[in-house]
């Protein structure tokens, strides 16, 4: 539209201008008429484009009041989306929160659960229990009401008798009397042969612990005054003696990794006494014996040198006899021909004394990767029972833990022995090498050298 009025207006402006042909102006020439035409439509154009602009002017104040009407309405809706946001993120925090408090309730009550259960079982051995009778299986209301009660019965009065019947050392059932004070309860038998102080079986029943004289039963049963054994830790201590196994059952429960532990402290303990025994064998070299040896080869007698380097018991016996020879057989060897010979039976001794040092450095190294390997393998083989049965019972996963790290003890224990031997060892070696080193350097310096050519040879 904007290009065709453009179009118009030029045309209008300059159609008058032209000049007339013939140079006459003929209002009824083809130009003319076009021109009219023409101005006629720019004239009606002009007017739609004022109409249009008076249109535009009148709609406009309502478009401008409607699109601040829904931008307002934007605003407040993007407000309240804050502030629900908000709102939505407080509300998950807060139960969040909630549920970690909910689980740590949860888990306290569990704690507290156990701990009745433990206190129940306990002073239920003062109570009489008869697996036929259904009133001794029944729960009670209220477990904090039950330990309450339970409380109650912990002062101990007189000794109260009671008939019933408890399970010997032998296993079988027998009839009797129990003896109550508080928690602690003894029982005598019918016969009046058998006696002892009585704890819980697995089956829950009373079972005779460990056995008293008959006779002392029988004096609090008469109400007569005795020395009674009684058990202040309400079974504990009955409980922690159990729990104490013998060295080879506490070493089967480290599982399979343990064998190779044990392995490793036979080999790092062979090694050791082994290398002990040559270390043992060895014996300090004297000075004056070198210089005894020195002397006689500067005075050309070279036998009299290796006897006596025969006689010690030292790897520079070797150093010294191979000093000799070479000096015996090459007259005219220099000084750095000798101490090329010596220092070859230098390292020759190396090997020899470095023998059986490796397996046990390598078992101090090994051991406690093993014992960690192993405590992990029995840690996953817990928590997989964890999956499945649960982990209400807190003493079961302790003592799964603590046959876990079974390995870790032993690997511990193996290792810091070696580390030990393999360091006391290893420097008990190399003093003898400072020893060879020393030894040589004092053959080397003390045999005569010819100032004429600088050779050294027996008797120079």
């Amino acid at each position: 539209m904007k290009k065709y009025l453009l179009i118009l207006g030029l045309s209008a402006a300059f159609l008058p201008n032209l000049p007339a042909q013939n140079g006459a102006t003929d209002q009824n020439s083809p130009i003319s008429k076009a021109r009219s035409s023409i101005q006629a439509d720019l004239n009606k154009a002009l007017s739609e484009l004022s109409a249009l602009r008076d249109d535009i002017a009148q709609e406009k104040p309502p478009i401008a009041i409607e699109a601040e009407k829904i931008a307002a309405d934007l605003r407040d809706k993007r407000r309240k989306a804050d502030l629900a946001r908000t709102s939505r993120e407080g509300a998950e925090a807060e139960a969040e929160k909630a549920e970690k408090e909910i689980k740590a309730w949860r888990d306290e009550k569990v704690y507290i659960e156990s701990l009745l259960a433990d206190f129940q079982r306990t002073i239920r051995l003062s109570e009489s229990f008869d697996p036929t009778d259904p009133s001794t299986k029944t729960p009670p209301a209220d477990a904090m009401d039950d330990a309450a009660t339970l409380v109650e019965k912990l002062a101990p009065a007189a000794i109260h008798p009671q008939p019933g019947h408890s399970v010997a050392e032998d296993g079988t059932v027998i009839d009797g009397t129990f003896a109550n004070a508080g928690p602690t309860r003894l029982f005598l038998s019918s016969d009046k042969k058998q006696a002892g102080l009585i704890g819980e079986g697995p089956d829950l029943q009373p079972r005779m612990v460990r056995p008293v004289s008959p006779q002392i039963v029988a004096s609090l049963l008469d109400g007569k005054a005795s020395d009674i054994t009684i058990d202040p830790s309400m079974g504990l201590a009955l409980e922690l003696e159990k729990t104490q196994d013998s060295l080879l059952e506490h070493t089967k429960k480290g599982g399979f990794w343990i064998y190779p532990i044990i392995l490793l402290a036979l080999i790092s303990l062979f090694c050791a006494i082994l290398k002990w025994l040559q270390l043992k064998r060895i014996r300090t070299v004297a000075a004056s014996v070198v210089q005894t040896i020195i002397n006689a080869v500067n005075a050309n007698k070279p036998e009299s040198a290796l006897a006596e380097a025969s006689r010690l018991r030292h790897p520079s016996q070797k150093i010294l006899t191979q000093g000799v020879e070479f000096l015996e057989q090459n007259p005219g060897a220099t000084r750095s021909d000798l101490e090329e010979a010596l220092y070859e039976k230098y390292l020759e001794a190396g090997p020899a004394l470095q023998r059986w040092l490796p397996p046990i450095a390598i078992a101090a190294a090994t051991a406690p990767l093993l014992g960690l390997l192993g405590t992990v393998t029995g840690m996953m083989e817990t928590f997989r029972l964890i999956t499945v049965f649960g982990s209400g019972d807190a003493k079961q996963l302790a003592s799964g833990i603590a046959e876990a790290l079974i390995t870790t003890e032993y690997g511990l224990i193996v290792a810091i022995p070696s580390l030990i031997f393999h360091a006391l060892l290893s420097r008990k070696v190399q003093g003898i090498k400072a020893s060879m080193e020393m030894t040589s350097l004092a053959f080397l310096n003390g045999v005569k050298t010819d100032e004429s050519d600088g050779s050294v040879s027996a008797g120079a």
